[in-house]
């Protein structure tokens, strides 16, 4: 894919996933969060860029643990 198609889908993707975030109707922000996603996935999977999946894993690794294990 050439580069100006993948710039194009990651800057839609994060526009969308971002708008989707203040967006007023819970249902329509959640709409534009998964399309965003999609559009991200799209250019990460078929752009063939480098720097953009070293980006996502960076972002991965960043991200907060779910699995914080608490005693009872």
């Amino acid at each position: 894919m050439p580069w100006g198609i993948t710039l194009i889908l990651v800057a839609a993707g994060l526009g969308l996933c971002l708008l989707g975030g203040v967006n007023g109707d819970d249902v329509v922000g959640l709409l534009m969060r998964i399309i965003g996603v999609v559009f991200l996935l799209a250019a990460c999977l078929f752009g063939r860029l480098l720097w953009l999946d070293l980006a996502g894993i960076t972002l991965a690794l960043w991200l907060p643990s779910s699995g914080k294990r608490q005693q009872v």
